[in-house]
């Protein structure tokens, strides 16, 4: 479909102690005057990307099984056809195995809508942008693509490579069109699923403050195994309110969760790197 590259920027990396760190910034260019895109093609790479965030948006979309993807507080398992949607400053943990193969795009606002800036949550910037819709419903509704949509997809990020980079004449304003229609076609795909899930989460954005200061807490800290106090103490609520909005928003406790995303990562650890040791002593912890 194209050729993949490398444009990863260096990452600071959050100190854990005992040899073990987690980089918690972007693995994207860095903005200059003009707003950004880029899209690439992932294959044979056998990585596993920390928990990170960053300012802009981006789709990964899955033509192979790959190892468990987590965007904010919930885990995914891709297989082919699964795409994801990941709004501005949600942490995210991406993982690739030599046999993934898929399709990481990532834009800034003004590229897709020029003019316009993020000045507003994401539940309330759909209003204005709709195309946008599946950023706000990432958490709620499961993108697994059928094969007529796969091909639709494909073929759209097939035209997205080749116009990507290149010099000729309008490559910038197919490149805009071609991702406004690729959102504009899931939207219209998955209509019914936002609009059944509409009467039963009419505040998606309503606790969209906490859970965005719990997920960024929970992904910065769950390999130092942090406590239900020090979580409470940093996202500035209630151990009730912080247990309840968990509970409501993933089906799992604060301990569980934890626990979950520790085992998680070791076991793609394990698989994806050559630290079976350590990484043994570290779980037991």
């Amino acid at each position: 479909m194209g050729k993949s590259d490398k444009h990863q920027n260096p990452v600071q990396d959050l100190d854990l102690g005992d040899g073990l760190s987690a980089p918690f910034r972007s693995y994207a260019l860095e903005r200059s005057e003009a707003p950004r895109f880029h899209i690439r093609l992932v294959e044979k790479t056998q990585r596993l990307y920390p928990a990170h965030k960053h300012d802009y948006f981006q789709i990964v979309y899955f033509m192979t099984e790959a190892p468990t993807t987590r965007i904010g507080l919930r885990s995914y398992k891709p297989r082919p056809g699964s795409v994801y949607f990941i709004a501005p400053m949600i942490p995210h943990q991406i993982r690739f195995a030599s046999s993934t193969r898929c399709v990481v795009v990532y834009f800034d606002l003004d590229f897709l809508r020029p003019g316009t800036t993020r000045s507003y949550p994401i539940s309330e910037l759909v209003r204005i942008v709709p195309e946008l819709t599946p950023f706000a419903w990432q958490g709620h509704v499961d993108f697994n693509l059928e094969e007529s949509q796969m091909v639709r997809m494909e073929e759209a990020c097939r035209s997205m490579i080749e116009q990507h980079g290149c010099d000729r004449f309008c490559a910038t304003e197919i490149l805009r069109a071609e991702l406004a229609l690729m959102l504009s076609r899931i939207c219209q795909d998955y209509e019914l699923a936002f609009n059944e899930l509409s009467p039963a989460l009419p505040a998606i954005g309503r606790d969209g403050g906490h859970m965005r200061r719990i997920a960024d807490f929970i992904a910065e800290n769950y390999l130092r195994s942090p406590t239900l106090d020090q979580a409470a103490a940093s996202v500035r609520l209630s151990r009730s309110r912080l247990c309840a909005l968990l509970r409501q928003y993933t089906g799992t406790s604060f301990s569980a969760l934890i626990r979950e995303m520790r085992i998680e990562d070791a076991r793609e650890r394990l698989v994806l790197t050559d630290e079976p040791d350590r990484l043994h002593c570290w779980l037991q912890r």
